[in-house]
């Protein structure tokens, strides 16, 4: 927490009773003299009048009445009686609208004295005004307006607020510094309590706040230090704590390092291993492809032996065999060119394969490609060595035999090959044309043809089954199982 200016209890405590003192000596100031005054004011008033009344009665009993005249006859005995009063400012006594007897009539004319509609109280002369009728034998026979003076009212007023002045300033010292005193002696406990929650947050635990008194500041001092002591407990038990997580860290972290080193050794033996295993592989890799390399060399050479020894060959039906065992030399010496060409050295892109095929024996029949078409159908499939080379020797087998068979009655035709998987996941190769077909229910157990022998073998080796039928014209179709989902399973 950020240190800031703090006002203290005792000095909010005092602040709130001087404010308080001071609230009620204002209203004491201005409260009880007009209280005063009011009071005086009604009080006097009723005096003045009474006065007025007495005074009224006075002239009408010392007067006599002229009967002829019809008019009051002066008498200055009850007059100089009223005068004799120090309070009296001034007295008017009329006869209807004519003045019978006056005494200041300056100072009455000057504050309306016979307006009695008007405020009585002239404040500006501090003059009560009052009157009385003059009754004489049960007739009006005047009116009499006398001025009271209010001074001595004022001047007791005056008085009166000074000594309430004095008074409240008195009061709101004394009880200025007697809240001050109190507030010192009832927040001291308080004040020493803060003093040490300041050094106990600034990390002394060893602090404790003094118990003065038995009343709820005492408890609380009391509970306050209970609750630093447990504090201190639970601090000294997390410091044991964190020193023994500390070693145990440590000796984790000794641990941990010595592992670490075992696994980088381990690390840079694996690595020399997997390099040792990578350039292995590398070696194999060029050998394996040296080898298919050399297979297809070999495999080609011998292709060219069948076909030089085929041009000294006379006889039709010894040279048809002659090229029928180059095709199938061919066939396999293609798979070879394939492997060592890519980069899958086991696995053989079957579509461009047959392509490559179908274009060779195409051509080493002499085929005019303009009337005998080749529709290549077979999905993108990746074969193994082991599946590759029987299909091949299958294809060439049943291309071949359209080429020689299939189309001597026809000019045009076509040639397709099919090749996917069935909702079994087997692979089914679909070698068919539109020539003349094969006879009906052939058997080719039975048949002669090396090259029917050779496709019933091959799919022997392949796992398979195979079945010739007729659909405007031949359809060879061959089923067997795919050797990677067999791998899977």
């Amino acid at each position: 927490m950020k240190s800031k200016f703090i006002i203290s209890l005792k000095f909010k405590l005092t602040v709130i009773i001087s404010i308080l003192v001071a609230a009620i000596s204002l209203f004491v100031y201005f409260y009880f003299p007009q209280k005063f005054k009011e009071e005086r004011l009604k009080s006097l008033k009723e005096k003045a009048e009474a006065v007025a009344k007495i005074a009224a009665y006075g002239v009408s009993t010392g007067n006599y009445f002229d009967k002829k005249a019809n008019k009051l006859i002066e008498t200055d005995e009850e007059i100089e009686t009223l005068l004799k009063n120090e309070a009296i400012r001034y007295v008017v006594i009329k006869e209807g609208d004519s003045v019978f007897y006056e005494y200041n009539i300056f100072t009455a004319i000057l504050n309306n004295y016979n307006n009695l509609k008007a405020i009585p109280i002239s404040e500006k002369w501090k003059i009560l005004k009052v009157n009385a009728p003059i009754i004489i034998n049960n007739e009006k026979a005047g009116d009499i307006f006398i001025g009271y003076s209010l001074k001595q009212v004022y001047e007791k007023i005056a008085e009166l607020k000074h000594s309430i002045t004095i008074v409240s300033i008195i009061i709101f010292i004394f009880g200025t510094i007697l809240v001050y005193i109190v507030g010192l002696f009832f927040t001291r406990p308080l004040t020493q309590m803060v003093q040490t929650v300041k050094k106990i947050s600034a990390g002394d635990l060893t602090q404790r706040a003094p118990v003065i008194s038995n009343d709820e500041v005492g408890y609380l001092a009391f509970s306050f230090n209970n609750m630093v002591k447990r504090i201190q407990e639970t601090n000294l038990e997390l410091e044991h704590v964190n020193a023994e997580l500390e070693n145990r860290v440590k000796e984790r972290t000794l641990e941990l390092e010595k592992a670490l080193d075992t696994l980088q050794k381990e690390n840079r033996e694996k690595e020399i291993a997997q390099q040792k295993i990578k350039n292995s592989l590398k070696e194999k890799e060029v050998l394996l492809k040296e080898i298919h390399h050399r297979v297809k060399n070999n495999l080609q050479i011998v292709s060219s032996l069948f076909f030089f020894q085929s041009k000294t060959i006379t006889d039709p039906q010894t040279l048809e065999m002659f090229r029928d065992g180059q095709n199938r030399v061919k066939s396999m010496a293609l798979i070879h060119e394939k492997l060592y060409q890519s980069g899958d050295l086991a696995n053989i892109d079957f579509r461009e394969y047959v392509k490559k095929l179908a274009t060779f024996l195409f051509q080493s029949y002499g085929v005019d490609q303009s009337k005998i078409k080749f529709k290549n159908n077979v999905s993108n499939i990746q074969l193994s060595v082991d599946q590759a080379v029987p299909c091949g020797l299958i294809i060439n087998e049943l291309i071949s035999n359209s080429l020689k068979h299939g189309f001597k009655e026809k000019d045009f035709g076509t040639i397709e090959i099919e090749m996917g998987h069935d909702e079994n996941n087997d692979l089914v190769m679909k070698v068919k044309d539109n020539g003349k077909g094969i006879p009906e229910n052939i058997d080719i157990g039975k048949i002669d043809s090396l090259g029917l022998r050779l496709v019933n073998n091959l799919t022997l080796q392949l796992n398979g089954k195979v079945e010739f039928l007729n659909q405007n014209g031949t359809l060879v179709k061959v089923t067997f199982q795919d050797t990677r989902y067999r791998m899977a399973g």
